[in-house]
């Protein structure tokens, strides 16, 4: 226990200002830390009761310091909290606005930027250009170099555009390896070109990367921007244009054509019809004869497909061939028809034969042979009134295994023509290697042939090599008795074309049997007769 006058001591040196300040600072401590203000104060005030005035006054001052010190303290705490969570929000707007690898802007702030520029076209009436670049032959990069080689060749190529695009321009990434620019507002159609130009020779420039020169290339499509079209439909019109750059041969540059852009929507609609048209047989088989030029005698019919849409008419089979084949549809038609052709000609005499074409897409597949034999049983057609014909583009790449798939066919007994003869550049080596049993002339050597010198050496040729090789030859393309008549004098066997019919569909045949030619066999002009 402390004596009376150690109690005064200690109260004199309580009552100084340095001790009421730290006994403030000590008071408030806890307001700083825990913020239980008011139970601190009251236990602060029962024990010092006998304070006076001037005392308390003092102790308020310093109350009022230590509360404006902890207040200027949280405010800066919460300054600097306020100020990091703004950097990292301006950081988190600068990823969604960027592609992190080429740092250019990315598609979602390039269709900002085009919005934006929009609206500044309408306004001052000017004009707005648009390329989608996409680079050539850049997965090799990948696939030989490494991911490493592959990205910094898309940086390299994202400084070259940037530094070509210039002031006023903007370019981004869209990404993988494309790319697109809004060129400057100032730079009418021609400056584009001349940029695209620029930019396609500096993007083909080597890029150096760890002692490799790394080469790739660009291909552009543009497009002058339509803002009352809309972003959808205008970036759907430059990749067209782009598509169309690829497709030509790539390395350039192009820009949108509306009747291009009109055929390929009207084939995309056609495509996707044409899976049910197969489906339900809407695709029909149309038959032209083949003719024995020297007897004039119906020896059979070429299978031909025809497709007559309800509203866009006939559609020629250039057009939907090249789609089934685009779409994997090819086995399915071919069999279709087939089976169609197979029925239809059972009904006919046995003495007529079909010819059926198999594109080389078809040929290629493993099961055609197989779904051939299938067919024929089925609709219980004999094999020796089938000939498939295929091209030399059918076997050229590996007469190997274009040999088994014959043998295959004539095994069950169908004949095998090689179709387009003369049209090829191995043509030899194809009869020298394979088991055919015609050949056909293509159209291009017989049509006019009377007026054409060089096309009936061609012919001759042709005929000699056939009568060597024991084989048997059709010319198509017969559409004048001139046509005819120089082919009787070189002994033509067999002969296709509009002079004998157009092709027509099944419901026609039995009228043709009993009229044209009745009893197989047509008439022939007298002149043509005299020929022979």
């Amino acid at each position: 226990m402390l004596s009376s006058e150690q109690k005064a001591i200690w109260r004199k040196r309580l009552k100084s200002p340095t001790a009421l300040f730290f006994l403030s600072a000590l008071v408030t401590w806890p307001i700083l830390t825990k913020l239980e203000a008011f139970e601190v104060f009251y236990e602060f005030s029962r024990t010092h009761e006998s304070w006076e005035i001037d005392e308390i006054a003092l102790l308020v001052i310093n109350l009022t310091i230590a509360l404006g010190a902890s207040v200027w303290y949280k405010s800066r705490k919460l300054k600097r909290i306020s100020e990091v969570r703004e950097s990292e929000r301006e950081r988190a707007e600068q990823n969604a606005r960027h592609d992190p690898l080429t740092g250019l802007i990315n598609r979602r702030a390039f269709y900002e930027i085009l919005e934006q520029a929009s609206f500044a076209g309408v306004a001052s009436d000017a004009a707005q250009f648009v390329g989608l670049v996409d680079l050539d032959r850049f997965k090799p990069v990948n696939d030989v170099h490494g991911h490493a080689a592959g990205d910094f060749a898309l940086c390299t190529v994202a400084d070259r555009l940037r530094e070509e695009v210039g002031h006023g321009g903007h370019v981004a990434r869209l990404g993988g390896d494309e790319f697109v620019i809004l060129f400057a507002p100032e730079m009418n159609a021609a400056d584009v070109e001349r940029a695209a130009r620029r930019i396609l020779w500096n993007v083909a420039e080597p890029v150096p990367f760890d002692g490799l020169s790394i080469l790739v290339g660009a291909s552009i499509g543009l497009v002058q921007w339509d803002s009352a079209l809309g972003l959808s439909e205008m970036m759907r019109r430059a990749d067209h244009a782009l598509y169309q750059v690829k497709f030509s041969g790539r390395g350039c540059f192009a820009w949108y054509d509306c009747d291009a852009d009109q055929q390929a929507l009207e084939r995309a609609e056609i495509a996707t019809e044409l899976k049910s048209a197969v489906q339900n047989d809407i695709i029909t088989p149309f038959y032209q004869p083949i003719v024995n030029i020297g007897t004039g005698e119906l020896v059979g019919f070429e299978v031909l497909a025809r497709w007559i849409h309800p509203t866009r008419g006939n559609i020629p089979p250039f057009t939907f061939i090249s789609i089934a084949e685009d779409n994997g549809l090819i086995g399915k038609l071919g069999v279709s028809l087939l089976r169609q052709a197979c029925v239809d000609a059972a009904n006919w005499p046995e003495a007529l034969s079909i010819s059926f074409n198999v594109s080389p897409i078809q040929f290629r597949d493993a099961a055609l042979v197989e779904s051939t034999k299938n067919v024929l049983n089925e609709t219980g057609f004999q094999p020796e009134r089938l000939t498939i014909e295929i091209t030399e583009s059918s076997v050229i790449d590996d007469v190997n295994v274009a040999r088994p798939k014959i043998e295959a066919f004539k095994a069950l007994g169908i004949q095998i023509a090689l179709d387009d003869f003369g049209t090829g550049y191995s043509s030899l080596s194809c009869l020298r290697s394979l088991p055919f049993d015609r050949i056909k002339i293509d159209r291009s050597f017989v049509t006019d042939i009377s007026t054409h010198q060089q096309n009936q050496q061609i012919v001759s040729g042709i005929l000699s090599l056939a009568k060597g090789l024991d084989l048997d030859v059709t010319a198509e393309g017969i559409e004048t008795s001139d046509d005819l008549a120089y082919l009787q004098g070189s002994s033509c066997s067999l002969g296709q074309g509009f002079y004998f019919e157009k092709p027509i569909p099944a419901d026609q045949i039995s009228w043709l049997l009993e009229t044209e030619w009745a009893e197989h066999r047509v008439l022939l002009p007298p002149a043509v007769k005299a020929v022979g």
